[in-house]
Order: structure tokens, then C-alpha cells, then sequence
């Protein structure tokens, strides 16, 4: 992306404490960063959406979990009920931060493959971020990454990622710029202060690249290494079970057949559980546990009506791609030329509208 205007207006990302109202009502991001969840946390929201929504947890790009569907009070607030159900839950640890715990990592580390465990990591970085007055005003679309060494969370443009070279030494990637190589122990203090160096830098930019010097500013030189492309696999795995949620929407009868404790939400709209998990009793609830399955290579946005600016059903059409077996291809199906939510990787547009629809390669 080239260098865009620095009279960008504030970001719009919402949170709990700041609902997006949509078409369907007002929705609220919830961040889990690596996407770890609380214990008992996604039985909780779930049973809150019932409650205060439309009744589904939906699953974004970055690990967290949205809600939509609530009808705000007389303040343009969310319901008390609801915040202090989400509260309860585990998913408001700092309210000044609560926009800006975005941090991705990979979600089978230390669990099967990978070059080193980075999970040590995630509550380090989480607790370091909240600790920081000055980064409650990053941007609600800065992004970090912790990648094991495979390479799936260093291919999700993150701001700041660090990539394991081996067991105890983490390569930093400023934007898509190199950063230092440090020991594991440094890694947290190192995206500290390259996110506070951001913060002093980016006037209102919401993103490293899009700094005059695309990261040169917090001292990226030069290209990083090329890692492999990742997929995510489905199924039972050698340490774990992951499975899809298809189009990222988690019914109650889905989160009911989840285990109250060890659920991570991966950035690819799934789940990862502990081995012992009943693969039969997943697959009645909805879950994909096949990488034979279309699911991994069709995603929607929300289209209408969720979204006032969607011309058609985006899930519907996708429900219908998928039924055709025809997906060799990866979809995107959108309901305008925003593509929200579109994937990192080559897929193809599908523009859904009320009466047809078509496609555009990207």
C-alpha cells in the first residue's frame, strides 16, 4: 500500500465500551489476543447474546469475537446487563485498552509443529500493552503478531510480528521491513517500544506501512525473509482438534458442544480444542473438521441485512457455493466493493446482489 494522507480521520473499530451500529443494530468487538479465551468465557458470551443480541458469537479475522443484533439505551450505550455479563466473563480486563489488544499468534503452537512455543508470549505482550498508558492511543487496527516459525500469523500484515528463527531467538518485522533479531526474553519489551515509537510517530495513521518510510521511521531495513505459504489444517490433529466454523458464526448449539476451558479462536474463522474433543459430536454441531470441506476456501462479509451498504445476501450466496461443490478456487463473497473482511491470500470476488451476482480476481 503506498503512503496515504496523515489526515486520516480517527479509526471506527468498536469495542464493547464503544458499539458500531449497523444495520441489524449495534455490534461490539471483543479482543482475544492469540485468541485465547477466558475459562468459561465463551459459554458466557454466548449465553449474553442470547440474552442482549441476536444470540450468535461471531468469529473475526483476527481471533476476536463479535456480537451484533443489540439494541442500544437511551445513551447510544450497550445494555449494563450486557457489559457486565462480558465483564464477568473475562473480556474487559482493561477498559482504556480494551480497542487495542490485538495480537495474533499462532494457534497450534506448542501444540503441534512449529519452530519454537511461543504462548509465554501472549499474556506477556497482552499485560505489557495494558500496562502502558501511551498505547491505549493506538489505533483500534494496529496489529501484532507472535508466529511460532511456520509462518501462518507473518502472512496476516501485522504491524509489529515476531517470528521464531529457532527455539530461543525472534526475528522482529517492522511493517513488511526487518527488524532486530533478539533473545526470546526480549521480544516483549522490543514490540513495546517499537509500538510506543509508532504512537509518537504516526500522527493519525492507523498503520506501520503507512508511515512516509513504511516502518524505516521505528528501524525496519530491508526486506524480510520469504516464508512459506500456510494453510490451516482441519481435524484431528497429533496434539489438537481444529475445526472451521463455517462463515465465522457460532451458534449456541455450537458453543454448547464446546469445552469450558483451552478454547483458542484462530484468525481463519475456526477453532482449536484440547485432543479428546468428540470429533462425531463437533460435526453434528456445525463444525468443519475436513480440509476436504469447501468451508476453508469460502468467507462472506455480513452483507444484508446486517450492513446497509450490502446489495444482497453474502452467506446465502456463499451457503449456496459451497452446496454446489464448483469452489475449487478460494471466494470471497461480498455485498460491495468495500470487500470487508476479504482474506491476505489470492482469492476471487463474488459480488453478491438481490437478483445476481459476479466475480472479480484479486
Amino acid at each position: 500500500m503506498e503512503h496515504v494522507s496523515p489526515d486520516l480521520p480517527p479509526d471506527r473499530c468498536p469495542g464493547l465500551l464503544r458499539p458500531h451500529v449497523a444495520a441489524d443494530g449495534a455490534l461490539v468487538r471483543l479482543r482475544a489476543p492469540g485468541g485465547r479465551l477466558p475459562s468459561g468465557g465463551l459459554g458466557r458470551l454466548s449465553a449474553a447474546s442470547q440474552e442482549f443480541a441476536d444470540g450468535d458469537v461471531h468469529l473475526t479475522s483476527r481471533g476476536n469475537l463479535q456480537i451484533r443484533g443489540i439494541s442500544l439505551d437511551a445513551c447510544g450505550n450497550v445494555p449494563a446487563g450486557l457489559t457486565d455479563a462480558i465483564a464477568t466473563a473475562g473480556f474487559l480486563p482493561s477498559p482504556s485498552h480494551e480497542r487495542v489488544r490485538n495480537v495474533v499468534a499462532s494457534p497450534l503452537s506448542g501444540l503441534v509443529g512449529g519452530v519454537a512455543d511461543i504462548r509465554p508470549l501472549i499474556g506477556a505482550l497482552d499485560t505489557a500493552l495494558c500496562a502502558e498508558p501511551a498505547l491505549a492511543e493506538l489505533p483500534g487496527r494496529f496489529l501484532f503478531g507472535l508466529d511460532d516459525g511456520r509462518g501462518d500469523v507473518a502472512g496476516l500484515r501485522c504491524d509489529l510480528a515476531a517470528v521464531a528463527v529457532d527455539m530461543a531467538t525472534i526475528r522482529i518485522v517492522i511493517g513488511d521491513l526487518a527488524g532486530p533479531t533478539v533473545p526470546m526474553s526480549q521480544v516483549v519489551d522490543t514490540l513495546i517500544g517499537l509500538a510506543l515509537d509508532f504512537v509518537r510517530t504516526r500522527g493519525t495513521l492507523w498503520h506501520v506501512r503507512q508511515l512516509p518510510g513504511r516502518g524505516t521511521e521505528l528501524g525496519g531495513d530491508g526486506r524480510t525473509p520469504a516464508l512459506p505459504s500456510y494453510a490451516m489444517p482441519y481435524g484431528m490433529l497429533a496434539g489438537a482438534v481444529s475445526a472451521l466454523v463455517p462463515l465465522g458464526i457460532l451458534s449456541p448449539s455450537m458453543a454448547t458442544a464446546l469445552p469450558d476451558d483451552d478454547v483458542i479462536v484462530t484468525p481463519w474463522r475456526g477453532i482449536v480444542l484440547p485432543t479428546g474433543a468428540d470429533p462425531a459430536a463437533l460435526s453434528d454441531a456445525g463444525f468443519v473438521l475436513s480440509d476436504d470441506s469447501a468451508w476453508p476456501r469460502v468467507t462472506a462479509c455480513t452483507g444484508s441485512p446486517g450492513c446497509s451498504l450490502a446489495r444482497g445476501d453474502t452467506r446465502a450466496l456463499a451457503r449456496r457455493a459451497v452446496a454446489s461443490g464448483t469452489t475449487a478456487d478460494r471466494l470471497h463473497v461480498v455485498g460491495c466493493e468495500r470487500a470487508c473482511g476479504a482474506p491476505n491470500s489470492p482469492h476471487t470476488l463474488v459480488f453478491a446482489s438481490r437478483s445476481t451476482s459476479h466475480r472479480s480476481s484479486t
